[in-house]
């Protein structure tokens, strides 16, 4: 659903967070979030860090998308 990828792309941009976060703000499972990274990941910078959700606040990896300048 082109819906979901919009509003992880939303969620994700220049705030990074961690999966569980993710799966929770967009009421899906992790395992259904992962196929949407890879979709946005064609066509913009999905960036991937070790540091802290700024969602839960957990040290985890986390998930982000630059900005363009």
């Amino acid at each position: 659903m082109p819906e979901h990828a919009a509003l992880i792309a939303v969620l994700i941009l220049e705030r990074p967070m961690c999966l569980e976060c993710i799966a929770s703000k967009g009421s899906l499972s992790i395992a259904e979030v992962e196929p949407y990274l890879q979709r946005i990941g064609r066509g913009m910078e999905v960036r991937v860090d070790e540091g802290r959700c700024r969602t839960c606040g957990e040290p985890r990896r986390v998930f982000s998308l630059n900005r363009l300048s």
